[in-house]
């Protein structure tokens, strides 16, 4: 189970959206209860993000938020993707839970750095959060 969820994670971050899916979700299936399962549906929204899947990633955004919802990441992906969805309630919303977890957080801050295979994710999740209001 943990194998199968991290090599999710690892799809993930490559830009393998499928992979990852495929991955994350056997992980949950032989563990849906288990203590990672933030975990899988973060990596579900991440992957759903830098996808470009922006409704898909607030979904699963929420299912984490729902397992556990003093995460970070969290609210990185959901002020993210509704960045890049135009909701701007939504997108200050969960700036504002991401900025009460990482205080004075800004976009060059170190603390954004993900393991991004592809620099164009990294600005893609960038983007969706300058979208969302976070400051310079």
């Amino acid at each position: 189970m943990f194998a199968r969820g991290y090599l999710g994670i690892s799809y993930a971050f490559s830009g393998d959206c499928d992979a990852a899916f495929t991955n994350v979700e056997e992980a949950m299936r032989l563990s849906p209860r288990g203590p990672l399962l933030i975990i899988w549906h973060l990596c579900k929204g991440w992957a759903a993000l830098l996808a470009g899947r922006d409704e898909e990633a607030v979904e699963y955004g929420t299912q984490a938020a729902d397992a556990n919802p003093e995460f970070p990441d969290i609210y990185a992906v959901l002020a993210s993707a509704n960045g890049h969805l135009g909701r701007g309630d939504p997108a200050r919303a969960a700036l504002d839970q991401l900025s009460r977890r990482m205080p004075a957080l800004t976009v060059g801050d170190e603390r954004l750095n993900r393991p991004f295979a592809r620099a164009g994710d990294r600005e893609r999740f960038v983007t969706g959060l300058r979208k969302a209001g976070l400051p310079e």
